[in-house]
């Protein structure tokens, strides 16, 4: 396991390492072998496989991903974040044909650690909004 001080700065450090340079190689550092994920999609897993699997698919759909930390707080075991993605759609994402056109989506987590690890996860994505960006809906 990487070593942080907080919860906080394990979470802006997984933001940063796997979410915007797409290094789904560290999911092991920052995700427990026993993680859910309480709002996988449906063709999602909510195992930490399934964290994987988004990394890598985020990353191929949409390049030149940014991922903006908006806000961060931590209490005790848990810590919420306010994430702003943006990229261009290049690639299908989960069946979707690249449409060429820039997205711009936000996602609230909320995440639970054990032994400085992520243990929980529950996630509000605009969904609609990005469908909408990728054509999927007019």
């Amino acid at each position: 396991m990487t070593e942080f001080g907080s919860n906080v700065e394990r979470m802006r450090s997984f933001v940063e390492r796997v979410q915007v340079q797409g290094r789904a190689d560290l999911i092991g550092e920052f995700i427990h072998a026993d993680f859910r994920n309480h709002t996988a999609g449906p063709t999602q897993s909510p195992d930490r496989d399934g964290v994987r699997t988004l990394t890598e698919a985020l990353h191929a759909a949409f390049s030149d991903l940014q991922v903006e930390l908006l806000h961060c707080i931590g209490e005790g075991d848990l810590v919420s974040t306010h994430k702003m993605f943006r990229g261009r759609h290049t690639g299908e994402w989960f069946g979707v044909p690249a449409s060429g056109n820039p997205v711009e989506f936000a996602v609230m987590d909320l995440v639970r650690y054990r032994d400085g690890l992520m243990f929980e996860h529950w996630a509000v994505v605009d969904a609609l909004t990005l469908l909408r960006q990728t054509g999927m809906l007019e």
